[in-house]
């Protein structure tokens, strides 16, 4: 009895791990732009997560992104912010980035401001559509990206940080029920 109701509370700490999954922002729903005529300000909304910036500045194409999908088009010199819809810390994992035009050159430039106001930069130079891998992106409240020169952006991958955090606990509770059924016999 006692093993069936140690997998019952496993199972059910694991099923509220369930928001854990990367989201992806794949930019396919051209036009799912919304625009605050009062402020001039545009946001985009998928995956539980928000791009927002000046309304002339960016706008979602399709057969821009990767493999020919949808992806989202910033105008140079235009800042364009990235952050959890609820207001949450994430982790920002990777994301397809590249030149609009291939004629241009130009950088990339990737502001992380984490919930502690501590900040993390890369720069990334700009070329044909590729991807990029972030190692140590966590807690983050919102990232900024800006380049010289237009550019796209596609398929990003952030985890939101309660999900995370969940499985760290039921990771831990698990460890704290194993010890104390070791601990008894």
């Amino acid at each position: 009895m006692k093993k069936l109701l140690s997998s019952l509370a496993c199972a059910a700490a694991l099923s509220l791990t369930a928001g854990v999954q990367a989201a992806i922002v794949t930019f396919d729903s051209p036009g799912a732009v919304d625009i605050d005529n009062n402020t001039n300000l545009a946001t985009y909304h998928e995956a539980g997560f928000r791009f927002a910036g000046d309304a002339a500045s960016y706008l979602t194409l399709d057969g821009i992104g990767s493999g020919g999908t949808g992806g989202l088009f910033v105008l140079a010199n235009s800042p364009l912010t990235f952050t959890a819809a609820g207001g949450g810390l994430f982790s920002l994992l990777g994301l397809d980035y590249g030149l609009y035009d291939p004629q241009d050159t130009g950088v990339l430039n990737i502001h992380g401001l984490l919930g502690d106001n501590s900040q993390l930069n890369e720069m990334l130079a700009l070329g044909a559509l590729s991807g990029f891998s972030f190692q140590g992106w966590s807690n983050l409240r919102e990232v900024t990206f800006s380049a010289n020169a237009a550019f796209v952006l596609d398929n990003v991958n952030a985890v939101p940080e309660p999900g995370s955090m969940a499985v760290v606990l039921a990771g831990l509770a698990g460890l704290a029920l194993a010890r104390r059924r070791h601990v008894r016999y």
